[in-house]
């Protein structure tokens, strides 16, 4: 059992309440003075019953959503929104030749040298895999054609032309996406743009990595994750063939326990992995040897609904991994989710969201339990600060501030990024223009100050307006009058 959950009990909390109210992510200070609080009788009251407590957030002083800015962003009072990359657009004057990618996904956030940072994004830019990716197996033929490893041949044909091609041209150039980085000075200007990750198709999250590179994955059916360096010239990326064939998401990174865990999202029914590794291929203040890395998946014990009432222990099995598509070769016994996204790893516990039942999950690895700590239909939810916000709807990518406040970005839902606070308090933080039946909120990353968030519209225009796969895209840089608790590694050369 976690450690924490241990001193819950001994002062006579139920763990679910403290998962539930706490999340136990509060990075050992302030897990430590909850458990103090609770025992001194020192509470904050909230809505949650007797002996629940809560740290005090700043985003609770936050306020209702104003009106939308001049970049159409509705902010709360005291914040304030930028541009800082549009699709097709330079995003530096003095860089004219490099063109912001369409379709913003995730993002991440890198510590450089000199006190700056860097933020990477990925594009989700369509090309055929995704067009006929779902093609059901009796049109063999089409769906061969369509498959990753036909359009790698295709495309070593046609690269020698795509640099004369917009990135953004859908439906045409095979292996459409990768990742591209803007990098920051210690005072916040942008001094530089560039692709890091290219060739690759439909990047859709990843995972900062401590060792300061990036995983990401490319979300369809026979899809590969790679990792790359957030640097300009920082080496080639590496495709990662032991983390499965399948529609990557997000990834998360556990160094004691020695694995990566990471998402899938097909179609609605998906199934949650990891990729372990023994002490002797990932070495203690080292990184992991990819190629001797082992798939597995969850199998929750009792079933998903047993993990709603939670605790439900879990095991791990072998995946079957011979460079099939996952999909192609799933194992009965793996739990299925309903459209894993967003994962996070911290203190010892491993929080995933699934967009199907908009709920969020957290994996304890002591105790080898998992269950749900957000799910709308454990009654109401909304906002303190405006009770006509309603509940988090297409619950996405998510990130984490070391202290347990969760940004969750919605997919459709009402184009927003909420904060889910410890005690289960939702707070709408931003919403972005567009209609969120055509576009969504991605990317979100915190600045290593953590007084900035990067968060991209993902299918949308500078004016708001939204665009068809392959048209859109703009990233926004949010300044909060507050700073929050977070640790973005140094970005290095892979």
């Amino acid at each position: 059992m976690h450690p924490d959950l241990i001193k819950a009990e001994q002062q006579g909390l139920t763990r679910r309440i403290f998962l539930r109210n706490l999340f136990l992510t509060a990075g050992g200070v302030a897990a430590a003075s909850w458990l103090t609080a609770c025992g001194s009788g020192d509470s904050i009251s909230n809505n949650n019953g007797p002996g629940a407590s809560q740290r005090n957030s700043p985003f609770r002083t936050m306020g209702p959503l104003m009106p939308p800015d001049a970049n159409g962003v509705q902010l709360p009072a005291g914040f304030s929104s930028r541009v800082v990359a549009v699709v097709g657009e330079a995003p530096l004057a003095t860089n004219p030749n490099f063109k912001w990618h369409s379709d913003p996904d995730g993002g991440g956030v890198f510590a450089t040298d000199d006190g700056g940072w860097i933020y990477l994004s990925n594009s989700e830019a369509r090309d055929a895999t995704t067009a006929f990716g779902q093609i059901p197996k009796e049109l063999s033929l089409l769906s061969t054609l369509a498959s990753r490893d036909s359009l790698e041949v295709v495309g070593s044909l046609l690269r020698p032309i795509t640099g004369l091609l917009p990135l953004s041209i859908p439906l045409v150039i095979p292996f459409q996406g990768g990742v591209s980085a803007l990098r920051f000075d210690r005072d916040g200007n942008l001094v530089d743009a560039y692709p890091v990750q290219r060739n690759t198709t439909t990047n859709c999250a990843g995972g900062v990595t401590p060792w300061g590179t990036w995983i990401n994955g490319e979300e369809i059916a026979d899809g590969y994750m790679f990792e790359c360096s957030p640097l300009r010239d920082g080496g080639d990326p590496i495709r990662l063939d032991r983390f499965g064939r399948k529609a990557h998401e997000m990834a998360a990174v556990d160094v004691a326990g020695r694995a990566i865990y990471h998402t899938e999202d097909l179609g609605g029914n998906e199934r949650f992995y990891r990729t372990v590794f023994s002490a002797q291929d990932w070495p203690v203040d080292g990184k992991p040897n990819y190629a001797n890395g082992v798939l597995q998946v969850l199998v929750v014990e009792g079933g998903i609904e047993a993990a709603r009432q939670g605790p439900a222990a879990i095991r791990w099995i072998n995946a079957i991994d011979d460079g099939r598509p996952q999909n192609q070769v799933y194992l009965a016994e793996a739990t299925i989710f309903a459209g894993n996204e967003g994962v996070w790893f911290l203190n010892g516990l491993v929080y995933f969201s699934t967009k199907g039942d908009d709920n969020i999950w957290v994996i304890d690895t002591v105790g080898n339990t998992v269950e749900s700590i957000y799910d709308p239909a454990d009654g109401p939810v909304g906002s303190p600060v405006d009770p006509n916000e309603p509940a988090m709807f297409g619950v996405d990518n998510i990130c984490m501030t070391l202290d347990g406040e969760m940004v969750v970005v919605e997919d459709g839902g009402d184009m927003r990024a909420m904060v889910l606070l410890p005690d289960g308090v939702t707070i709408p933080l931003l919403r972005l223009p567009g209609d969120p039946a055509q576009t969504e909120v991605t990317g979100p990353a915190f600045s290593p100050d953590g007084r900035r968030i990067y968060v991209s519209n993902q299918r949308a225009l500078r004016n708001g307006k939204t665009a068809p796969f392959g048209a859109g895209g703009v990233v926004y840089e949010i300044t909060m009058p507050f700073a929050v608790r977070v640790s973005a590694p140094l970005a290095r050369a892979l």
